[in-house]
């Protein structure tokens, strides 16, 4: 029991309340933040805790949109078989072709052809599985990289 000194007396209901809001959801008063129970603050103020937890819900739901578009983009843009030659100068000058599978399957039979030389057999590439490749003859002079891959279903030539 609370001491006399605590407590208050409401005449008209002889019921005792408290010098304090309990912050009950039917008194329709808000002090209490969302329909009085507990967070502090004022109605006013709980509100706008509210549109702030929204924003932040928004901005994390954008952000996550916006990465999922970025790699969707970024696999479609480079799915299949993609073909990259790279040139490195300095004192022993190096080119070299990069084949990437960029499928959810396996490629067979992959086949590589610089400039009519001889055909150079990779095998199988297995899903985003990438070979780099170099021009038997060494010599750094190709025009074109002629590739063929299962048996004859794909065929890319890339010219430099």
């Amino acid at each position: 029991m609370i001491p006399a000194t605590k407590r208050m007396y409401n005449t008209y209901l002889h019921v005792h309340f408290y010098p304090f809001n309990m912050g009950r959801w039917d008194d329709n008063n808000n002090s209490y933040g969302y329909g009085g129970y507990g967070g502090g603050g004022g109605g006013s103020e709980s509100g706008k805790k509210r549109n702030w937890l929204k924003i932040i819900r928004r901005i994390i739901l954008i952000g996550f949109v916006v990465v999922a578009a970025i790699v969707l983009y970024v696999y479609f843009t480079t799915a299949g078989l993609n073909v990259e030659i790279i040139q490195r100068g300095g004192p022993v000058e190096t080119v070299s072709v990069k084949l990437s599978n960029n499928n959810f399957f396996s490629i067979t039979n992959v086949t590589v052809q610089f400039d009519g030389e001889q055909i150079q057999t990779l095998g199988n590439m297995g899903p985003f599985a990438s070979i780099f490749v170099t021009p038997e003859s060494g010599s750094s002079n190709f025009r074109q990289v002629m590739i063929e891959a299962n048996n004859g279903d794909i065929q890319l030539i890339k010219t430099r």
